[in-house]
C-alpha cells in the first residue's frame, strides 16, 4: 500500500498547527510520528528494521525518511557507516510534538465516536425491552460497552469469548465464560462486543441460539 502523501499535504516546521483531516493524512501523520520516535530512541538503525517495527514496506520507510530529510526534520550525520546514522533535528523535535498532539487528539475523537455508537445501540436494545444481556467478545470494546450499559441500567449477566485462555477471568467486572454457556444463562439478547469478527460471530449464533434470544451488533 502506498502511504505517500503529496508535498502540499505536509506540515512545514514553521506551521502553527494544521489539522490532519483526511484518512490518508492521519495515517501518514501517525507513521511519521512513530518513525521520529524510533529515530529518537535509536539513531543507528536500518530501514528494514524500521519497516518491521512500523509494520509497513521498506519502500514506505524510505519515502518517509526522504520527506523528513527534505523538510529538515531528520539529518544523516554519519554516511560512512551502514546503516546510516540519523539525527532528529530541533525542527524535527518540534514537529514530533505537533504530531503527538494530532495523533492523541484523533485517538480521543475516535473513542468518543465509538462511545456514541455504542450508547446508541444500547439505547435501541433497551427500548426493545431487553433486560438480561450477554456480551460476546471480551476485549477493550466490551469493557467500554460494559461501563456504558451500567450507566443505562442494563443487566449484563456475563460475557462470553471464543478464547479459552480468558475463560474464568473477569473483564470489565464480568466473568468470562465459553459461548456454550449462553443457553444456560438464558439472556434476552446477546450483544456482539467486537467489531473485527462480528459477522462471523453473528453467523455462528444464528445457527446455534434459541430463536427467542435476540442477537445485536454494535
Amino acid at each position: 500500500m502506498d502511504e505517500r502523501v503529496p508535498a502540499s499535504c505536509r506540515i512545514p516546521a514553521s506551521d502553527g498547527g494544521l489539522a490532519l483531516t483526511t484518512v490518508a493524512e492521519r495515517r501518514y501523520g501517525e507513521l511519521r510520528h512513530q518513525l521520529l520516535g524510533e529515530l529518537q530512541r535509536n539513531t543507528h538503525v536500518s530501514q528494514r528494521a524500521l519497516a518491521r517495527r512500523l509494520g509497513v514496506a521498506v519502500g514506505t520507510v524510505n519515502r518517509l525518511i526522504s520527506d523528513l530529510m527534505e523538510s529538515g526534520y531528520v539529518q544523516v550525520f554519519n554516511r560512512s557507516v551502514r546503516p546510516f546514522a540519523y539525527r532528529v533535528t530541533g525542527d524535527g523535535e518540534r514537529f514530533q510534538r505537533h504530531l503527538s498532539h494530532e495523533v492523541f487528539s484523533t485517538a480521543i475523537a475516535n473513542v468518543r465516536r465509538l462511545e456514541e455508537r455504542i450508547r446508541g445501540t444500547l439505547a435501541d436494545v433497551q427500548s426493545r425491552g431487553v433486560r438480561r444481556l450477554v456480551f460476546y467478545g471480551a476485549g477493550t470494546i466490551m469493557e467500554i460497552t460494559s461501563r456504558l450499559a451500567r450507566e443505562l441500567g442494563l443487566d449484563v449477566i456475563a460475557v462470553v469469548d471464543d478464547n479459552s485462555e480468558k475463560h474464568g477471568t473477569r473483564r470489565g467486572g464480568l466473568l468470562v465464560q465459553a459461548p456454550q454457556a449462553i443457553d444456560e444463562l438464558r439472556p434476552d439478547a446477546v450483544l456482539i462486543t467486537t467489531l473485527r469478527h462480528a459477522e462471523t460471530i453473528q453467523l455462528k449464533l444464528d445457527a446455534s441460539l434459541h430463536s427467542s434470544i435476540e442477537v445485536w451488533e454494535l
